[in-house]
């Protein structure tokens, strides 16, 4: 496995995954720290391996709640382990309950070739600060249970030597990438007060850092940012469809036509409506086809201030936007 050409243009979840699943796969120590991780937090019995190992990520699921593609399947002797990876996208339609019968297929599979027992166990791995949320989606499901990517950074810490060189490399950049990952922009409190006070040509590098952030917390956003002279920011789509679509970012104030002070918003636009709390103050824009969507436009400036200091904080905010997502109905 290249891990070049495995990581290539992947961000976010995808990127976790490839990663975690790359390290377990070509590094003895890591993935035995990790399989203990998984037994540890096992809701039916430990988990050991001897003979078989087997990963692979976005693994195709089919059920009668619909299809789907599992985040990481890990095959042991006697257990078929599939993951799904929360960093701070919403569950989508049927997540993980979907995935269910596809891990006991696999799992009956195995029990055929190694003519023993296969359990199949479903783990979600997602912040702690998402822990109960997990809980509360999963109930009390047989054969789920939920680690944290906390928990994933303090077993990659305890591994102390990594005999594969360039895993070795792969593990301290992870474990740092984790590290940045779960952290929100550094000093925000102190930078909330500078990111609508200017907007230089294409943006300036503040606010570059927080619309890079926000990234993950929108349905679907594209892969490249999109800025120009008088806007930087990001589209999102609700789908893979793209039946709805949107943008995020910072503009200047001379694309709104609406009274304001700030020299610079960060601004939200859309095709659909969802409904939205006081912070999010609708706006007309200079532009009506901003987004390609001339009689289909929505439009809000983010009321936000330095106490949005953390990523828990933008993603309750932006929940509603993944409405369209998610198939439900909006204002």
């Amino acid at each position: 496995m290249d891990i070049f050409s495995t990581i290539e243009g992947l961000s976010g979840e995808n990127f976790g995954s490839k990663l975690l699943s790359y390290l377990i796969f070509n590094s003895d120590e890591v993935r035995e720290a990790f399989i203990a991780l998984l037994s540890d937090n096992s809701p039916n019995g430990p988990i050991s391996y001897t003979s078989h190992f087997a990963c692979r990520t976005e693994y195709q699921t089919t059920d009668r709640l619909g299809n789907g593609r599992l985040d990481v399947l890990i095959q042991l002797d006697d257990v078929v382990i599939g993951i799904e990876n929360k960093f701070f996208a919403q569950f989508q339609e049927n997540q993980p309950f979907k995935y269910v019968s596809t891990l006991e297929t696999v799992a009956a599979a195995l029990k055929s070739i190694n003519r023993t027992e296969v359990r199949s166990l479903l783990y979600i791995l997602c912040p702690e600060s998402r822990k109960e949320e997990a809980k509360a989606h999963i109930g009390s499901t047989p054969r789920m249970a939920i680690i944290t990517w906390e928990e994933v950074l303090v077993c990659l810490g305890k591994v102390r030597e990594v005999s594969n060189p360039v895993a070795r490399i792969v593990t301290s950049e992870f474990i740092q990438y984790l590290k940045r990952h779960f952290s929100f922009v550094q000093d925000f409190e102190r930078k909330a007060v500078h990111l609508n006070r200017a907007f230089p040509q294409y943006g300036a590098p503040v606010q570059a850092e927080l619309v890079a952030k926000l990234w993950s917390l929108f349905p679907s956003p594209g892969g490249r940012i999109a800025n120009g002279k008088t806007w930087l920011g990001y589209y999102f789509y609700s789908d893979p469809e793209i039946k709805e679509k949107g943008w995020f970012g910072f503009v200047p104030k001379e694309e709104l036509n609406t009274d304001i002070s700030h020299v610079a918003e960060l601004i939200i636009v859309s095709t659909y409506n969802p409904t939205l709390d006081r912070e999010f103050e609708p706006v007309r824009l200079r532009n009506d086809n901003f987004i390609g969507a001339p009689n289909n436009t929505h439009a809000w400036r983010v009321k936000f201030d330095g106490s949005w200091n953390n990523v828990e904080k933008w993603r309750q905010k932006l929940a509603p936007f993944w409405n369209a997502a998610k198939g439900e109905a909006v204002g």
